[in-house]
């Protein structure tokens, strides 16, 4: 048998780091009130865990706030949390049975023990109970654990090699629920195997029921429905249940109240009651919200849904945090005539295999996040990222898994391309119609049917037909690619600088493709193809690959190639020529070698974006985010989990924010902003600008002050001229965190921003609103 550690770390160095790392990172978290997990009212906060994302509630300030692993949390998906209304703090489970404590005055202490223990089968955290007495129980898929709270350390370790569902003390005994078992044992007592516990006798029902002890002699007992039952040990020394009330309700999580327990049941739509002695159910309506009142307070009920927290007698209030409206953010794309992010859910890809996901577009400005999933509801979902018409107003284009591409205008979607009015195919026996598309510089809508026959499977719907309420087949012309035959993973990149368009098909081994149509689309263009193998390098080495993942255009022209085996780079004004070659970038190891290895080999390349400096940010899937220069030869940073806030080492997408020094993400586990620590300095003090701006309540990440002169002196000052802060900028850029000096959070007002340089002048230069 292996034991876990009894000592449990408070890993206040590990905390620090994730603080000191964090401060350039922020998370965009989820909100999708269907998908409400726990509330815990705590007294002066109330905490709520919905799609995955915490939210911590200040009664007093009427604050939101995000918890994550950017700000205060060790981990990134939380499971679960559970409240110890004995000892006031709150257990945060993460999937990978990692926990974090919140103690009632804000505090974390992380407890990693489970998780790093080597342990062959799963760690899963399956449930927690809690006792008076400090003792907490930790029901596992290898078997449970046992912590004392006031020392944090570990009483009891049991691996049985065997899930257990819930652990409860009831008077002196652990009740054990184990798939349609329930067993028991004394507390305190060494039971080498799940076998050695004795079954609970009785009438009683358990299906992997997660169990609450009631009193010393009631235990509640969660399946697909609610019992209560008596709990007594007869005069064999045997313990006894019989059920003495039900309800045909899943409780989700009970928690006390000040005059008896509260069991919310979601999927029900409802809540039930028990008074203080753990009897009498009262079943109270409450459709799609999840309820919280404290133990030590009036009873007032803090509930949770759609709209966000509120009191439950107040639907005129509610606090909805600044979030995603979905839970799977894949696409980034930046339409820069809003100066808006439009970030998208996706349909079935080279990495999300899942067809069915909703569909979510929401926009974000820097600070806000704003739904606008077009109506009416795409129908399976599906859908990929938003094309921008270059003719339309408001309008976009979208392809989806399902339906060939929907176009929306001002939020709306107002037609519908598919096989009954394009050329496009019902595939594979009238299963599903997925495009991908992109806009040619002329506005000219392209789209790469998945799985249409070849020769056959690229279309073009001219800019001049688009604004047509009626497109028929005839109004789209079919681009003839020798040997294209598109699938889920084919690129299609338009280049802004000539009239090429580069495409890969995705299929494994699959060509590279060149389509030359001089600017205007035609149904016979130059083409060229390029397979697997059949090119070399500068070197003269043959390149192989096996999937091509992304095609993106530099500043120069270049494009660069992320494939299944690092980063290829070509000039496509030569993909015509005899003597086309791909470039393979060296990154020098700089150890007196003058050796160099290529860039990222070996490491698959799952998109790439290039920022304002030309410098290009590199998804990986599985190595996390890289920057490197502009010539690919200096890797300038790589973030990855074990160095940084990141959510995930699968990072999806990446979008520069063209003015300012955000830098957009998307990852396994959600979206991230990192903010970069420079920008080019400016000649005057003249377009100095600061944001967010205003600065909201639910704000907490960095404010950030940009357009400086190199290495400015900024000092930020309150309405009566008391400098709060003095900052000093990198390049032309600077921020500051809206703390006085590090401390407390500045008060709501006006503050003015004033920047000089090494000679003493000195100016206004812009101010920042703030409110709290």
């Amino acid at each position: 048998m292996t034991m876990i550690k009894k000592t449990i770390s408070l890993l206040i160095a590990a905390l620090a780091f994730v603080h000191a790392s964090a401060s350039n990172w922020q998370v965009v978290p989820s909100f999708l009130g269907s998908k409400t997990q726990n509330v815990v009212d705590m007294g002066d906060e109330v905490y709520y865990l919905v799609s995955g994302s915490l939210y911590r509630f200040d009664k007093s300030t009427k604050e939101n706030e995000s918890l994550n692993r950017a700000n205060y949390l060790n981990d990134v998906v939380i499971s679960n949390i559970y409240y110890n209304d004995y000892r006031g703090y709150l257990m945060v489970v993460y999937d990978n049975s990692n926990i974090d404590i919140i103690t009632s005055e804000g505090d974390i202490i992380n407890l990693p023990e489970i998780k790093a223990a080597s342990l062959t089968q799963s760690k899963t955290i399956n449930d927690v109970n809690f006792t008076p007495e400090g003792r907490v129980y930790l029901a596992t898929d290898f078997g449970y654990v046992v912590l004392n709270d006031k020392k944090w350390e570990v009483l009891e370790s049991r691996i049985f090699g065997q899930k257990v569902n819930s652990v409860a003390e009831v008077g002196d005994y652990m009740l054990v629920s184990q798939g349609t078992d329930l067993r028991y044992g004394k507390v305190g007592k060494h039971y080498e195997t799940i076998g050695s516990m004795p079954k609970v006798t009785g009438k009683v029902s358990n299906d992997g029921g997660r169990l609450r002890a009631l009193t010393d002699s009631k235990l509640l007992i969660c399946t697909g429905w609610t019992y209560i039952a008596n709990v007594s040990v007869n005069e064999a020394g045997e313990v006894v249940a019989n059920i003495a009330e039900s309800q045909p309700c899943k409780t989700d999580n009970l928690q006390a109240t000040p005059s008896g327990y509260l069991l919310n049941c979601f999927s029900n739509n409802c809540y039930l009651t028990l008074d203080a002695t753990g009897s009498n159910f009262t079943k109270v309506d409450a459709e799609n919200q999840m309820y919280s009142a404290y133990k030590g307070g009036d009873g007032t009920l803090w509930a949770v849904g759609d709209n966000g927290l509120h009191q439950a007698t107040d639907n005129a209030n509610f606090y909805k945090p600044t979030a995603l409206s979905f839970v799977t953010p894949f696409h980034l794309t930046y339409n820069n005539a809003q100066r808006l992010l439009y970030v998208t859910s996706t349909g079935s890809n080279a990495f999300i295999s899942a067809q069915n996901l909703p569909t979510g577009v929401n926009t974000f400005d820097g600070i806000t996040v704003k739904d606008v999933t077009p109506t009416p509801t795409i129908e399976n979902g599906g859908s990929f990222y938003p094309v921008f018409s270059a003719s339309e107003e408001n309008t976009y284009f979208m392809g989806n898994w399902w339906n060939g591409i929907h176009k929306v205008t001002g939020g709306k979607v107002v037609n519908n391309y598919n096989w009954e009015n394009s050329p496009m195919e019902h595939a594979l026996g009238g299963y599903y119609c997925s495009p991908i598309i992109a806009l040619d510089k002329a506005g000219n809508l392209w789209a790469a049917q998945s799985s249409a026959p070849a020769g056959k499977s690229i279309f073009v719907l001219p800019q001049a037909k688009q604004a047509q309420k009626a497109v028929t087949a005839s109004d789209w012309i079919t681009v003839n690619v020798p040997g294209a035959s598109p699938s889920k993973f084919s690129v299609l990149t338009m280049l802004r600088s000539s009239n090429v368009k580069v495409f890969s098909d995705g299929t494994f081994g699959g060509s590279l493709f060149f389509i030359n149509d001089g600017g205007t689309p035609s149904a016979n263009p130059t083409t060229k193809s390029y397979s697997s193998g059949s090119l070399f390098d500068q070197d003269g080495n043959i390149v192989n690959w096996n999937n091509i993942y992304t095609l993106t255009e530099d500043q120069n022209g270049n494009v660069w190639m992320g494939t299944n085996d690092g980063v290829l780079v070509f000039n496509p004004a030569d993909a015509f020529k005899s003597d086309f070659r791909l470039h393979h970038i060296k990154v020098p190891r700089n150890d007196g070698t003058n050796l160099a290895d290529y860039l990222l080999n070996g490491i698959a390349v799952s998109h790439i974006a290039v920022d304002a400096s030309n410098r290009k940010w590199i998804c990986t899937n599985g190595s996390g985010l890289f920057l490197v220069s502009a010539d690919g030869t200096t890797v300038i940073s790589q973030f990855n989990t074990d160095n940084s806030p990141l959510l995930s080492d699968v990072v999806y997408r990446v979008c520069p924010d063209p003015y300012s020094n955000a830098v957009y993400v998307t990852t396994s586990n959600g979206m991230m902003i990192y903010r970069t620590n420079s920008t080019p300095g400016e000649n005057s003090f003249s377009n100095v600008v600061a944001y967010p701006n205003p600065v909201r309540p639910d704000y907490y990440g960095l404010i950030t002050i940009t357009g400086l002169m190199e290495n400015s002196l900024v000092k930020i000052a309150d309405a009566s001229g008391n400098v709060v802060k003095q900052l000093k900028s990198v390049g032309g850029e600077c921020t500051w965190d809206g703390t006085v000096d590090g401390a407390e959070r500045v008060k709501s007002g006006v503050y003015f921003v004033f920047a000089s340089q090494a000679d003493g002048s000195e100016a206004a230069v812009t101010k920042i609103l703030i409110v709290r």
